[in-house]
């Protein structure tokens, strides 16, 4: 068995590689189960277990990922001047989380980028909670808060999209009342629209050229049936099919530069189901990645 961490698809030079992923291992801002901060570090490790290929067995070859390590967590400002360095190299940029208050940063780095290289910036923000509370338990930096810090950034209502949501605050209902240009797609409603034509009404919105996109994905939007190792589980959720089908339609069509993925915490996890959930998710969207550039093999 191959011993190195992400196995063939890794360069370790940064002037090779197609796609920059760089651990933020920070959970000190979860409200329930912590852990997340874990989650870098074992991804890699567990990423020697499985081949680099995608789910229908097509080989990740032509891609490159280099491994930026874990960058420095300790305050939002250092993290959010990192992070648009890493944007700044032209490359797809993965950051793995660590909890959703990582997007706190990484977002309003991507917002800055996208207005540097004259570009309208669209947040598309997969998760059981919209996370779009002003404070929750006091905290403005809260993993509750990341879309509200965006929009306070500079990110318009309208370049805002939430899916996969089940489980809401109070404040956030009253949000969105107030807000009703932000687009918000219940689980509920995903399981009865299909993954395809919600697909085509953002491909609608969105597939131009002026717009570069951040895909944000916290592990809660699939069911924790399918992945109980995550602090704020939330029944009633999506499949891994349609979440992977929606990430990987996202990334094949619009102008997608970069995406997290937040909120796996090993140490809550049941046999590491999700965090191979994790890795496995991680390499179709490798795969995607490989098609849109190079087509397929």
């Amino acid at each position: 068995m191959n011993s190195e961490k992400f196995r063939g698809v890794l360069t370790k030079d940064i002037n090779n590689a197609d796609i920059i992923l760089t651990g933020y291992p920070l959970d000190k801002n979860a409200s329930i189960g912590k852990g997340a901060s874990l989650a870098p570090d074992h991804i890699r490790e567990l990423s020697v277990m499985v081949p680099v290929l995608s789910k229908d067995g097509y080989l990740i070859d032509k891609v490159k990922l280099y491994d930026n390590l874990n960058i420095d967590v300790s305050n939002f400002e250092l993290m959010q001047k990192e992070t648009l360095n890493l944007y700044k190299t032209n490359k797809f940029n993965i950051f793995l989380g660590g909890d959703h208050s990582i997007s706190i940063a990484t977002e309003r780095a991507f917002i800055d980028y996208a207005k540097s290289i004259k570009k309208t910036p669209v947040v598309i923000h997969i998760d059981a909670h919209p996370d779009i509370c002003d404070v929750y338990e006091d905290n403005m930096y809260s993993h509750a808060c990341p879309n509200k810090r965006s929009l306070d950034y500079g990110l318009k209502d309208e370049n805002l999209i939430i899916l996969g949501v089940r489980g809401f605050e109070e404040q956030e209902v009253n949000y969105f009342k107030l807000h009703p240009l932000i687009d918000v797609f219940k689980a509920s409603d995903i399981n009865s629209l299909g993954v395809n034509r919600l697909l085509s009404y953002i491909y609608s919105k969105y597939d131009k050229d002026e717009y570069v996109v951040h895909i944000s994905y916290d592990i809660d939007a699939n069911d924790p049936c399918f992945a109980p190792g995550t602090g704020t589980p939330e029944p009633f959720g999506l499949n891994n099919i349609d979440v992977i089908n929606l990430i990987t339609g996202l990334v094949s069509k619009l102008n997608v530069i970069s995406l997290d993925l937040v909120e796996i915490s090993p140490k809550l996890d049941v046999n590491d189901i999700t965090s191979y959930l994790g890795i496995k998710s991680l390499y179709e969207i490798i795969y995607t990645l490989q098609v849109k550039k190079y087509g397929m093999a």
